[in-house]
């Protein structure tokens, strides 16, 4: 079946017409994409805000920091999935310390952060501190445990690997807890947390298989002389401080490997 010279005119014009309103679209989403907010633009901050909880917080609780991640997902436009990026550093002190922690760090960021508590739910409120569109807060987990995290707005982009180097003082002192149980490291971790006068970094390690009763006596000759020593209640676990580093140890959740971070402050 032959085509008349207009249809073969109509079909033109249709191309024609389809080629430039993908073109067009094309422009649009590169352009609708180059305006919309981006993780790399709010990771320096979403740091900053985590170190400076952890610096308030000083002497009364060890620390450990965590790489930044993308959380959840969310709608950023037509057609656009972004997704909420956080940054997050645990704290562990004595159970029953964990209000008056969070209100230290609450004092310590006054004046550059609006700030407000919540409700308390066994007897502690949540901080929640914010700057600029950056949003922190510090909250309980469990007994002796709080969580400070800054979470981005929807964001596109990937979150940076904020890696440690190969070697640092913390996998010597990691290597060297294990060995006091008898064990290795099996896997190791870093990650560093830029802040206002460096960075705060942690070691990560597990251990190969071993048994974790009584940890707490079997690590206490590796204690420095003079650190603080943070009570661990029904945990399984060591906590302490020792001017700006801090280790925590404990039992892998299946209970058959031991978990050490080392932490070096600002």
């Amino acid at each position: 079946m032959r085509i008349s010279r207009r249809g073969r005119l109509i079909a033109v014009a249709v191309v024609v017409v389809l080629l430039l309103t993908a073109a067009g679209g094309a422009v649009w989403w590169r352009w609708d994409g180059d305006r919309q907010p981006r993780v790399d633009d709010v990771v320096a901050g979403m740091s900053t805000a985590v170190a400076d909880a952890v610096v308030a917080a000083g002497q009364e609780a060890a620390v450990t920091v965590s790489a930044v991640v993308a959380a959840a997902e969310c709608p950023l436009g037509f057609l656009r999935q972004g997704r909420v990026f956080t940054a997050r550093a645990d704290l562990y002190t004595d159970p029953g310390a964990e209000e008056s922690l969070i209100t230290t760090i609450e004092q310590g960021l006054a004046g550059r952060y609006v700030t407000r508590r919540a409700t308390a739910v066994a007897g502690v409120r949540a901080l929640q501190a914010d700057i600029g569109t950056i949003r922190l807060a510090v909250r309980r987990l469990s007994s002796g445990w709080l969580a400070v995290t800054a979470r981005s707005g929807c964001s596109l982009g990937t979150a940076p690997a904020g890696t440690v180097g190969d070697t640092t003082p913390g996998d010597t002192a990691v290597t060297a807890v294990l060995t006091a149980i008898g064990t290795r490291p099996v896997s190791r971790t870093g990650q560093r947390l830029p802040c206002r006068t460096g960075s705060i970094v942690t070691v990560s390690a597990v251990s190969g298989p071993v048994s974790p009763g009584r940890l707490t006596a079997r690590l206490d000759a590796t204690i420095p002389a003079g650190a603080r020593k943070f009570t661990a209640g029904d945990a399984n676990q060591v906590a302490y401080r020792d001017g700006p580093t801090s280790m925590v140890i404990a039992v892998s959740d299946d209970g058959t490997a031991v978990t050490v971070q080392h932490t070096t402050g600002c």
